[in-house]
């Protein structure tokens, strides 16, 4: 059973950048159909382990691209149409708005290939002592999900080097933090080492 003493009604916000200009650093490898396919494949992983999860009581994708609204709301979430591309931080800033009174939030990447409800539901579980939890990404210097008591208890400040920074700022406020590292929630693909591995794993996932 998953103590909800400190994260109680947890709505999960996943942003998403348009999916026909994602991903480019592996444009040597996928040309832009393939990554915008490659987008759309994670985020519903991501909306499938946040429905199946014990711990989320809703979700919101926040994007700039109205195209996916059916896809996100065939899959129980709310779709939240940014309007502009105002860059990561600000969408998210627009998402937290529309928060539900009294709930906790979580923050998930949408590019995480491997996340299942069981890594959500242990990253609740993990950080049930903390007011704040980050999730490191594999490298150690990206922040994939961050797990928050109530909205912006701290700035958001994701970008290079988000990891430190949000630690800084959790430090700073001298908040209750939690480091949870969770491989499915850690593992992202941004490249192609990371779209390597991927392969890899699911080759040897299909041969046991």
């Amino acid at each position: 059973m998953i103590n909800q003493s400190c994260f109680a009604n947890i709505h999960a916000i996943v942003p998403v950048k348009v999916p026909t200009g994602s991903k480019r650093r592996l444009s040597r490898r996928l040309d832009a159909n393939q990554r915008a396919s490659l987008t759309i494949t994670m985020l519903i992983n991501v909306l499938s382990a946040l429905k199946r999860s014990n711990s989320i009581s809703s979700v919101t994708v926040v994007c700039a691209d109205r195209q996916i609204q059916p896809l996100v709301e065939g899959r129980g979430a709310a779709f939240l149409w940014e309007s502009t591309r105002r860059g990561l931080n600000h969408a998210l800033g627009f998402a937290m708005r529309e928060v539900p009174s009294g709930s906790s939030v979580l923050i998930i990447h949408a590019h995480l290939p491997l996340l299942t409800s069981n890594d959500v539901d242990s990253l609740v579980r993990r950080a049930e002592n903390c007011s704040l939890a980050l999730v490191p990404s594999k490298d150690g210097t990206g922040t994939n999900a961050i797990l928050m008591r109530s909205p912006n208890i701290i700035r958001l400040a994701f970008g290079i080097g988000s990891f430190h920074k949000h630690y800084a700022l959790a430090m700073k406020k001298k908040l209750a933090l939690g480091v949870v590292r969770i491989h499915g929630v850690g593992f992202d693909v941004d490249d192609e080492q990371d779209l390597d591995e991927l392969e890899v794993l699911r080759t040897n996932s299909t041969l046991e």
